[in-house]
């Protein structure tokens, strides 16, 4: 386009609006007005620090309510982690409070509100902390995350903006980095006691380009923003992060592949499959195992046996560690971690003393087991698989 003939300063225009154009689409952030009179909550953003989660739902109530029914919103209130806390907190003092809570209160690494007598903080995984994160640094378990509290929000969405506060695209938000920052824990020595972020990235999911946010953030019919507020995608992503019974029980397949009589005893053959997750079975918590019980019954007795898969986390002396806090304090080495793998399918084989005549029953469950302290023990227990078969 030429410049009109006899504009002011025609050189300084061109290069001006040259510049916009070729920076535009490397912007980050989308200029608005912030803090706008009317937008419900506007005046309650922060300008340089966290923003409670109430006020951001406000505008973003879908979404909000997602949030509201993770474990991200009860991370800090959830009375298996509070129980967990007072003892490693009994133990190690503040210690134990900077390496807990900063996954579990992140807000408190920048804060520094480890006491937390601020209701932000008590909020958790709270909106505003994993909106304002501008980097992860996997290398730095102490201070894993960089961010930026303020009026500026970061999300996946490349063309937002808002009435109330400004925003950001940001690539990072829509990768497994940014859940890798909690959800690894390698101590100074390098072991790695939870490892849910390593699975993944040497596993088929990542090769193929599967993030965590595909499986735990799925796209769901809501709105970004009440509608009464700004017209928005009539789609959101779960902030729920699914970690549900259905969800467990998708992800392991059983199948009894034989089951017949030898002369040793019933022979039989059983598959379990970690078919839908892209990580171990079981993460998280070394504490945690599945169990596959083998039963064969023939009307007047049942017998079983079982296969356990698990992590085993020991102290510096060997010691096995069976309590949540204590892995997390005292790790120092792995004994031991027959986990199953993302797709990965084992093959177990079982004998039986069982009559030689007459029909027997055949049966494989795979169970999801794990016993916290919560006040007193509870003992929780989720059936993902079974397969039964009749040998004549």
């Amino acid at each position: 386009m030429r410049a009109k003939p006899r504009t002011r300063y025609p050189v300084t225009l061109f290069w001006i609006g040259a510049l916009a154009l070729l920076v535009a689409p490397f912007l980050a952030v989308a200029p608005v007005s912030a803090q706008q009179p009317g937008v419900p909550g506007a005046s309650e953003i922060s300008p340089d620090g966290y923003t409670s989660a109430r006020v951001c739902g406000r505008c973003h109530s879908d979404i909000y309510k997602s949030w509201r029914n993770s474990l991200h919103a009860i991370s800090l209130t959830d009375p298996i982690f509070d129980v967990a806390f007072m003892q490693a907190v009994r133990e190690r003092g503040d210690d134990a409070k900077r390496l807990c809570l900063r996954c579990h209160a992140p807000m408190t690494t920048v804060n520094q509100d480890y006491d937390l007598e601020e209701g932000v903080t008590r909020e958790g995984v709270s909106c505003d902390f994993c909106h304002t994160v501008t980097a992860v640094h996997l290398d730095r378990p102490d201070k894993p995350f960089s961010t930026e509290p303020g009026l500026t929000k970061r999300s996946i969405l490349r063309k937002a903006s808002s009435p109330a506060h400004e925003v950001a695209y940001s690539e990072l938000h829509g990768t497994s980095e940014l859940c890798g920052g909690c959800h690894n824990y390698v101590t100074e020595s390098g072991m790695a006691i939870m490892s849910t972020y390593d699975e993944w990235r040497h596993g088929p999911y990542a090769e193929e380009g599967i993030q965590c946010q595909d499986c735990h953030m799925v796209r769901s019919a809501g709105r970004v923003v009440r509608p009464e507020v700004q017209d928005s995608e009539k789609t959101i992503h779960l902030h729920n992060l699914i970690h549900d019974t259905e969800q467990l029980q998708s992800a392991l397949e059983v199948r009894i592949l034989r089951a017949e009589r030898s002369p040793r005893g019933l022979e039989v053959e059983v598959e379990i499959k970690n078919a839908g997750s892209g990580h171990k079975i079981p993460t998280g918590m070394a504490t945690r195992e599945i169990v596959l019980t083998v039963e064969v019954g023939d009307g007047r007795r049942t017998t079983k046996q079982e296969r356990h898969y698990r992590k085993v986390v020991a102290d510096a002396k060997g010691r096995p560690l069976n309590e949540d806090y204590e892995v997390l304090l005292l790790g120092a080495k792995v004994l031991s971690d027959n986990r199953i793998g993302p797709r990965e399918a084992r093959r177990e084989r079982f004998v039986f003393d069982a009559p030689r005549e007459g029909q027997v029953t055949v049966s494989a469950t795979a169970s999801y087991v794990y016993s916290p302290m919560a006040l007193h023990r509870q003992h929780l227990t989720v059936q993902l698989g079974q397969a039964k078969r009749a040998v004549h």
